[in-house]
């Protein structure tokens, strides 16, 4: 049989559409299935792609401001540590991160929480973040438990020690995981 370059055409396309969305139409599926579980379609049906993939990676961009509002700190340092140490420790992180770059922002983001961006909204993040303040130590270096969201920061006896110490932590992969 003679096979005409319409015909060959044809084939081909429908080839192309099998191998395309035949085989994961389950999964796909099985995916929007689970996602209409969770949110009512009805929801979805007004969402553009990028409101969707903000929904589900986050903004790459760190709003310190909104990371400020929703952190909360624990005061493991000890009874002894004055006050003012406390507040001079909060005041140099939020320097600190605030100084950094973006690269910089999202290594801390993923070394305290395991993912690079924050949620599109102070709603989406859960647990909030919390920072242990550790007693003094300017040898120990920051570590995170990520499934809690939580840094564990010692007190340090200089801004420079303690930037210089949670820039190593984030910086060295695989480090720091409780």
């Amino acid at each position: 049989a003679v096979v005409s370059t319409q015909s060959a055409h044809y084939g081909r396309g429908l080839y192309s559409k099998q191998k395309l969305l035949g085989s994961p139409k389950l999964a796909l599926h099985a995916l929007c299935d689970g996602v209409s579980d969770v949110i009512p379609r009805s929801s979805l049906a007004a969402l553009t792609a990028e409101d969707l993939r903000l929904m589900l990676n986050g903004s790459g961009d760190i709003n310190i401001e909104m990371l400020k509002q929703i952190t909360t700190f624990i005061n493991e340092a000890g009874p002894s540590e004055p006050q003012e140490k406390i507040t001079r420790f909060k005041k140099w992180f939020w320097t600190i991160v605030e100084k950094m770059c973006v690269q910089e922002k999202q290594d801390l983001v993923y070394f305290w929480t395991s993912s690079p961006a924050l949620p599109a909204s102070m709603e989406g993040f859960q647990p909030s973040p919390t920072i242990t303040i550790r007693p003094w130590s300017d040898h120990q270096l920051p570590t995170a438990n990520t499934c809690i969201s939580r840094l564990y920061i010692p007190l340090y006896g200089s801004k420079t020690i303690f930037k210089s110490k949670l820039l190593i932590a984030i910086k060295t992969e695989g480090f720091g995981f409780v």
